[in-house]
Order: C-alpha cells, then structure tokens, then sequence
C-alpha cells in the first residue's frame, strides 16, 4: 500500500500508510494530526479512485494545500516521491516498493454489452447444505465436500488477520491456488457508498507485474446489481462480447465474477480472468467460486468488527475519563455527537476546590498529597458521574464539571446542586474515616453558576479537550472562591432553577473579580424535607 513520510512538529519522523480516504488536519479526530496553527481542523485528504491511484483534495482549508509547490484547488494526482504540503508540514508520497502490485492498474471498461449473461449464479440458490436424507446423488455429495474442504483451507490458511490488506492477499492467494486464472483482482465497496475500489490485483506468477487489468463494467453492474456470479466460458468467442474492448484489449477468453455477499450486503467483487483457450473456467468452478466468497466475505466482516471493537476500546477509554458510563455508550453509539467545533449550550457549570490544602502541602511529602488527592478525586469524580456530570478537569486540586454539555437535561440545575450536596456529605464521612486513623481532614468550598456556554473541542494546537468557555465559566470559580469550608454558594440563575427544592440562605450583593455590578449569591443549607401525607397507619403524621 501508499504511504507519506514526514515530521511531526517536534521533528518526529513518521510514517502513515494510506487507507482509502486519509484525512490531514489539527483536529485529534484526523487520520494525520497535524498540530500546527496555520493548519485548519479538517485542512484536505488522501483518496484513493477507482482505478487504485491517489489524489489529494483541499478542504477549502484556511491556508491551502500545495502539491509540489502546486496549489490544489480541486484535486491533483500523486506521483511517486510527490510532496505534500500542508502548513510547515511536507509529506513525501511513496508507492510501497515491496509490492509488485502497486504497478498494477485496473481498468473498468464501459462496454457496448446486453446484460443477458447466460451462465450465472443467483445469491440465493445453493447457499446451504442439504440434509444428509435428502442428498441423492453423488455430485451433490461431491459440491458439499468441496465448498467444505474450500472453507476449511481457507479459514486455516487465513486464520485470524488484523490487516485487511494481508487479508485481501491472502484470499486472492488461496483463490489462484483452487481456480485456473492468469489475473486476479479484489473490489471492496467504501462503507456507506457505492463506489468499489480495486484493492488487491495480481497475477498467477506474483514476480510478474500484471500490467492493467480490465474489467467489463457490464460485467460489474451485473453483479452488482442484480447479486449474480457471472461466467464467461469463452469470452474471446462469445458474440455477446463482440463489442467488449475490454476483453478484446486483454486477450481475455475466460472471466468469472462473483459478490463478496454478507446476507444481503454486498462488502465487494472477486474477479478472475484467464487468456488460455475456451474452457478455462466451468459452471461448477462459479459454484465453488461463490461458496468461496461466502466464506471470504465472512472473514473480511469479522476483520471489520474486529477493527470497529479496537476503535471503540480506544474510544471508551478516553470518553470514560471525561463522561459518565450512560454518557460514554450514549456517545459510542452515535445517539449522542460532541461537537467538535464551539457551539453554544446552556450549562451549569461547578468548581469544587480544597480549602487549605496549600498548608497541607508545605507539611507533607509530594508522594502523600498524590495519595490523598488521588482518593479524593476517586470519590468526587464517582458522584459527578452518578449525577449525570461531565468531568471537564483537574486544575491542581480543584474539580470544574458541567451539567448540560455534551447532553443538555431540563433539569440540570438540580443534578448539579444535589451532586454538590452529596459531594459535601461524602467529604463528611471521608473525614470521619482519616479522623479514625489520626490523619488530616479535608474541606472543600463548592461554586455553582447557570448560563449560556461555548461548549466543544478547545484548546491550543498542542492539546485540545472538550470544554465550556464564557463569562458563566469564569464567574462560577468566583463563586467557588466566596464558598467557605463545607458550603456550596450558587449564582442568581442557578438558584432561580432549584429554589423551590432546597434551603438556602441569600448573602449580601457581593463584588466579583472581573464583574461591573455585585452579584447576588446563595448559601444552599440542603434539600427541602418533604411533607409526608396522612396515611391510614399514620394519621397524625406530617412534618
């Protein structure tokens, strides 16, 4: 396969083979992160046509891609030994030396044909094995075994690979060792498009450059269309091809073409050709040959699932450090999308910080304030979570989360506050427990504050993280700041959204670090106590 070789921004020499579609940019979720801020967040991408041959498209990038000190305005070719460049980035594209393969072209030819082919396999017939009370002759005996002794070979030939290119190799290698073909190729279809793309060609004789290989596209469409394996015993001398240039052009007497079909879906096409004389493929070939790509289309969906399960591990791995577990699946599963630019939300926004603690640092060694910070996180980040929360960062040993970004609920406001409640009654029992065993207490002020947000993917180009921005934002560590030890102070808006539910006592208008005006401010005593109705077991209860 393709590749680019260049450094990173700290001079690292990388190198990224190509897949299809390779996407450069500043934004983490690019294929070539490029951590420059000339750079856009999605700048262009690597593709790869039909024919196997890659071109660069720019993505209306703020500072445009250059091929060859060429600037691409819609899309340009890539030649061996092309540089990219993309802001003070140069790739350098290389055809990967090792493969025969990649001086291999495949030609779709689109042919003057009637689409009446005779010899052909429909999906749906000889798919499974009959009972052994119903076989009754001897050839079907036969066909059984074979497509069996086939999809042994070939699941133990192949057995368990996690690179599809070596996968595709591999099937197309087992496939010249069952089947008579000069010329082999392997299109797989680009998930959620229609477009298939030539990803393995060779020949019987692999030290051999096939040159190009051309497929009729009237061929193709047939198999595509209408799911069917194809068989051309002699296309040399079939009238129905007379018109073919694609057979004409590649001497071609003999094709078979076959789906990769998972069910109903089709993941791509096997092709086989050969230019001996008439006879070089039967019609039992084709029903061994479609056994066979039933099979291969199996492995190369447990390839798929296998790369889908990485991806996601990766994924979860460093969702779970910012969401809650609902969150995380909400996410993983694409119900829920983070943005990956600002947008604006309405949030409430917390900061929990440790009173003292700077006292308690001078007094203890670095490996001891790790330690107790290292549990206090522990719980605080497991009732956030509990509550719904996202976790937006550490700064030393103060906590900011946030309630209505990336999942905005109408209640918030109210998931913030009890977290906050509990958060405090937690401290109280984690206290008790070091007060147990002669060791310090802790103590933790909590500001809350309500309002509109810039929520997304921010940050410098060497680190971006998902975040909240805004006056809401920087008002809230103020608030946090007027909390003492084992109070929890809101803003206006957030106690405008739970008064009813708790008991509060309103401070003074106070003067805010960066605010015009005084700002008012309450103290939250806890949750109201609920009045409990009169049953008949208890008549006279009420409180």
């Amino acid at each position: 396969m393709a590749k680019v070789i260049y450094r990173d921004t700290r001079g690292v020499r990388r190198t990224h083979t190509l897949d299809n579609v390779t996407s450069i940019g500043r934004h983490p979720e690019q294929d070539i992160q490029l951590l420059d801020r000339v750079v856009s967040k999605e700048h262009a991408v690597i593709e790869k046509d039909i024919e196997g041959y890659y071109y660069v498209r720019d993505l209306d990038s703020r500072n445009g891609t250059y091929i060859d000190g060429e600037e691409v305005n819609s899309q340009i070719y890539l030649t061996d030994g092309a540089t990219i460049s993309v802001g003070s980035t140069d790739l350098t594209f290389h055809e990967d030396p090792t493969k025969v393969d990649s001086q291999n072209r495949v030609t779709i030819h689109a042919d003057e044909l009637e689409s009446h082919i005779q010899n052909r396999i429909a999906h749906q017939a000889d798919e499974g094995f009959l009972p052994e009370s119903k076989i009754n002759e001897v050839s079907v005996l036969r066909r059984d075994y074979e497509k069996l002794r086939i999809a042994h070979a070939l699941s133990q030939s192949i057995g368990v690979e996690t690179d599809l290119d070596v996968l595709l190799e591999k099937i197309l290698e087992k496939a010249f060792e069952i089947f008579p073909a000069d010329h082999g190729v392997i299109l797989m279809r680009l998930p959620d498009s229609e477009r298939l793309i030539p990803m393995v060609v060779r020949g019987r004789d692999p030290s051999i450059g096939v040159g190009d290989v051309r497929i009729s596209r009237t061929i193709l469409n047939e198999v595509i269309d209408e799911k069917q394996a194809v068989l051309s015993s002699d296309a040399m001398k079939d009238d129905r091809f007379s018109g073919a240039h694609s057979i004409i052009l590649g001497n071609i007497r003999s094709t078979m073409s076959v789906p990769l079909l998972l069910e109903e879906r089709l993941l791509g096409v096997i092709h086989l050709d050969s230019t001996v004389e008439s006879g070089a493929f039967t019609e039992k070939d084709l029903q061994i040959l479609t056994g066979f790509a039933r099979q291969a289309a199996v492995l190369i969906n447990h390839h798929r699932l296998l790369k889908k399960m990485e991806e996601e591990i990766v994924v979860r791995e460093k969702l779970h450090r910012l969401l809650s577990p609902q969150l995380v699946e909400e996410v993983v599963s694409g119900r829920l999308e983070m943005k990956k630019g600002g947008e604006l939300r309405r949030a409430t926004v917390m900061f929990a910080d440790i009173r003292n603690f700077t006292s308690y640092s001078e007094s203890h060694t670095p490996q001891q304030v790790v330690e107790l910070l290292n549990e206090y996180f522990e719980l605080m980040v497991d009732i956030i979570f509990k509550h719904e929360g996202t976790l937006d960062k550490f700064i030393g040993d103060e906590i900011m989360a946030i309630w209505g970004a990336p999942l905005a609920r109408p209640d918030d406001a109210e998931r913030a506050v009890r977290c906050a409640i509990e958060m405090q009654e937690v401290i109280g029992t984690f206290n008790a427990n070091r007060q147990a065993g002669d060791e310090e207490t802790l103590r933790i002020g909590v500001g809350l504050n309500t309002g509109e947000v810039v929520a997304g993917y921010m940050g410098s180009t060497k680190s971006m993280n998902y975040t909240v921005m805004g006056d809401v934002v920087n008002t809230a560590t103020r608030i946090c700041s007027v909390a003492g030890p084992g109070e929890i102070v809101v803003g206006p808006d957030t106690y405008e959204q739970v008064h009813k539910l708790v008991v509060a006592d309103k401070l003074p208008p106070t003067e805010l670090k960066g605010k015009s005006e005084k700002v008012d401010m309450f103290n939250i005593q806890g949750l109201r106590k609920r009045k409990v109705q009169p049953t008949l077991r208890n008549p006279k209860s009420s409180s």
